[in-house]
Order: C-alpha cells, then structure tokens, then sequence
C-alpha cells in the first residue's frame, strides 16, 4: 500500500512543482480570518469514480487561499488571485461517485503549515503515510479509535455524514468510504486555515453521488 500511494503522489507533486514531501515534524498555531462564503451548483453531470484524488495546496488562489484541487487541474490555468476583500477566480472541486460502493480516498496535503490539534474519535478508519528520511511510514487508526492530538493543517470533513478525516502537513491520507444514498454532500476544511475557508472551489466543495 506504501508502495502504492508513494507512486500516486509522486505523480501528483510533479504536476506541481516544487511542492514536495519533506517533513513529519510539526508546530502548533492556532488563528482564523474568514472573509464572506460563496455558493456554487454542482456540475449537472460527471463520470462517477470509485477512487476519488484531491490535492490540498496552499496559495491556489492567492494569499491564504488554500485550496482542495483536483490533480488534473494542476497544470491548467491557475485561478484569479483573491484579497482580502476580493474573492479569487472559480476553481471546480466537485467530486461524482456512485452509491452504494466503496469509494478509496486518497488527498495529498502539499501544505506544510500546522493550524490546530484534531482530536476526537476516528469518524472511519483511515491511514496517514508520513515521509521521513527513512521512507514511508504508515499510521493506521480504526473508526471509533480515541485519536491523539494530531497536528494537522486541513481536515477533510464532510458534516451532514459526520465524516472528519485529519490532514496532517505533507502527508497522504487514505481512507474508504460507502456512500448509501444518491445526494450532494458538501464537504468542507476545518482547520482555520486562512480565507480559502467557506469559498466554494476552495476549502469547500461537494460530492455527488450518483444512484
């Protein structure tokens, strides 16, 4: 599985640059600016996958607008910069899965800034791949699992299916998820992790899922 999603994220960060895996050493920091929230209607259609690839990285559309990112948009056009009073260029994040099928999550954090602790229990079971000088190590936890203080910069979270998934700095986290019914989910970061926060193509986005 190392292996596995070793390849996948070499892959991804080559579309990105200089962004890579370095650390899994971090500091704890704890602020938040929110500016204003947008609303976005999902695509009306898309291919439903059965495993789903997100990049979170950090600036996407300017200054503190961190972003969810679908890797094949890496090497387009990046987005209009945001400030703090406007708001940055779309960015379509939108997911299409299918109901009632196990669906493999794999989001690679590019961020290296730590914003808060996640604790809690584990909403579903997941696994954090940390690169270190050695290689890959894995940290499995199991759903109901009481979790440490985990540094992280972003979470995964999607609310109304109370699914929570810690997004430590420069890691890949993997986790598997069944979607019972058809719907639009949206899912959100809450971490503060700066103004990309509530922007809708940015720490926020929607999973469609598809009877």
């Amino acid at each position: 599985m190392a292996a596995l999603v070793l390849t996948l994220f070499v892959g991804l960060a080559a579309g990105y640059g200089a962004s890579t895996m370095s650390s899994a050493t971090h500091v704890m920091t704890e602020s938040m600016t929110v500016i204003e929230t947008t609303t976005m209607a999902p695509p009306a259609t898309s291919v439903a996958a059965t495993v789903v690839n997100l990049d979170v990285i950090p600036d996407w559309g300017g200054a503190t607008y961190d972003a969810f990112v679908i890797p094949s948009a890496i090497n387009s056009t990046l987005p209009k910069p945001g400030s703090n009073s406007t708001l940055p260029g779309p960015n379509d994040n939108n997911v299409t899965v299918p109901a009632g099928v196990a669906v493999r999550f794999v989001i690679t954090n590019l961020d290296t800034v730590v914003n808060m602790n996640f604790t809690g229990t584990a909403s579903t079971d997941f696994t954090v791949y940390n690169d270190t000088t050695t290689g890959y190590v894995a940290l499995h936890y199991t759903r109901g699992e009481t979790l440490p203080r985990i540094p992280v910069g972003h979470t995964f979270t999607i609310p109304s299916l109370n699914v929570s998934i810690p997004l430590p700095p420069d890691t890949v986290v993997t986790f598997m998820y069944t979607f019972p019914t058809p719907g639009v989910y949206e899912y959100i970061c809450m971490a503060p992790c700066g103004l990309g926060m509530g922007v809708t193509g940015y720490m926020d986005g929607y999973v469609i899922v598809t009877g």
